[in-house]
């Protein structure tokens, strides 16, 4: 059976969550369908959610091609996938090369955004793509444009459960708060003593706290931070696609920068609370029922951007457990 929508991405994890927002606004997208995404991110295994999504990789599929300057004919499996499909199309826009060699192969509907924001953007990305989507013809039912941040995926009780177990195996419960302090940006990043002292509030109040560690921490983080830590809390530390994913649908909130983790989180429908520094969160927020966000200044308050930790801590102490 096709999918619904056939996804080409090539940005981070944030921005492909984003998409995936974007395509469940999209006619049809509801719970019987599913989405099929060719990314180079992986979002991890959601083929059991409401929709499925099911992924390939875009490099080991041989999506380059759209970008090249050869003559040649597309590989295969680029023009199979391709031929038929509703394509939506994340690489460029409708008026860009890749565009018209996605139309060469003869898609059953192509419609086609830049993921760039223009300058002076001051609404939310994905109401920009939309637009976009629209100005090609693409009918799209006017109440989609209220209230995006309603929407999430339908989240199976078997992930929630490999989330379980992969919390456990870290040493933490499940319905723990997973703190993620990093992000692939490092003007991004909230100063991690202030995360620290997020932590000591929730535990001080009997909430479980776990710490998501990611290749940009161990890349950035002195080796002493990081004994440092694993000493005073459960650490999740470089978990697959896979386990990211359930872990981040298993938790019971998600506190971290504005991040790929942070937006898939809030696609999962998990409660999240979302520290913002340099980028806007009008622009950028994650999209979800229970994402919330907190704006600071690092240029005014380098030390913790005018953003107490109570204040953070008391966002998810009012999630009900």
């Amino acid at each position: 059976m096709r999918p619904d929508w056939l996804i080409l991405h090539g940005g981070a994890l944030g921005d492909l969550a984003l998409t995936v927002q974007l395509a469940l606004r999209l006619p049809p997208a509801d719970g019987r369908r599913r989405l099929h995404v060719i990314s180079r991110s992986n979002p991890g295994n959601l083929s059991a959610c409401r929709p499925g999504i099911t992924r390939q990789s875009a490099d080991a599929l041989g999506l380059h091609w759209l970008h090249g300057q050869e003559a040649g004919p597309a590989p295969d499996d680029v023009a199979g996938i391709i031929r038929g499909a509703r394509v939506l199309n994340a690489l460029a826009g409708a008026d860009s090369a890749v565009h018209q060699r996605l139309e060469q192969l003869r898609p059953g509907l192509l419609v086609s955004f830049d993921p760039r924001p223009r300058p002076g953007l001051r609404r939310h990305i994905t109401a920009q793509w939309l637009l976009d989507l629209e100005s090609q013809g693409l009918l799209v039912p006017k109440c989609t444009h209220q209230h995006p941040q309603h929407r999430s995926l339908g989240v199976a009780a078997e992930l929630r459960e490999n989330g379980g177990a992969v919390l456990r195996r870290a040493g933490a419960a499940p319905d723990t708060v997973l703190i993620h302090p990093g992000s692939g940006g490092r003007d991004k990043c909230w100063p991690f003593k202030n995360f620290r002292a997020v932590a000591e509030l929730l535990a001080r109040h009997g909430q479980g706290v776990c710490f998501l560690i990611g290749p940009v921490e161990l890349e950035w983080w002195p080796d002493d931070a990081l004994a440092e830590l694993t000493r005073g809390y459960p650490v999740l530390r470089l978990p697959s696609p896979d386990e990211l994913a359930a872990a981040l649908a298993a938790a019971h909130a998600v506190v971290a920068n504005d991040s790929g983790p942070a937006h898939l989180a809030a696609l999962l429908g998990t409660r999240t609370v979302t520290i913002f520094g340099p980028t806007s969160p009008n622009v950028w927020r994650p999209l979800g029922p229970g994402g919330q966000v907190v704006q600071g200044n690092p240029e005014r308050c380098p030390s913790d951007w005018g953003i107490r930790p109570a204040q953070v801590a008391e966002l998810l102490a009012a999630v009900p457990r």
